[in-house]
């Protein structure tokens, strides 16, 4: 709870500084492997009614692309049920990249639990985000 009072204290000085930078998923103004690690916090997963499958698919990917680890806390959607998409997610991106693990920190009753996912090497023949972006995008429905 402590961090729930240090960030609005710290965000204006925090934007001056350039440590915040508005962006929005699917598509991040950030160079491939710019960071180490990111997190999503109370977002993906939690919007499973809202989001689409392939609007949590493509932001995954997208963060893998700009960090080499990213972790999703928690794994619950809104109703405190653990998102269908996070098995999904498991069995798309390799399970050997994945790991479900523990946390002592609990906001949500049963949301205890954080994914994390390493990025691996692009095999030959693999789409990057933005080739699946554009797949996704032009897809219609009814069509071939």
């Amino acid at each position: 709870m402590e961090a729930m009072e240090i960030f609005p204290a710290s965000y204006e000085q925090g934007k001056k500084e350039d440590r915040y930078i508005a962006a929005s998923l699917p598509v991040l103004p950030f160079r491939d492997r710019e960071f180490d690690i990111a997190l999503s916090s109370h977002f993906l997963f939690l919007y499973t009614d809202n989001l689409s499958y392939d609007s949590h698919v493509l932001s995954v990917r997208e963060v893998l692309r700009v960090a080499g680890e990213v972790r999703i806390f928690p794994l619950l959607d809104v109703n405190a049920n653990k998102s269908p998409y996070v098995r999904r997610i498991i069995d798309e991106l390799g399970a050997e990249r994945t790991e479900a693990r523990k946390v002592d920190y609990e906001f949500q009753i049963n949301g205890n639990e954080l994914l994390i996912i390493k990025k691996a090497c692009r095999q030959k023949g693999t789409m990057s985000t933005g080739q699946a972006y554009r797949r996704i995008k032009s897809y219609e429905p009814g069509g071939p």
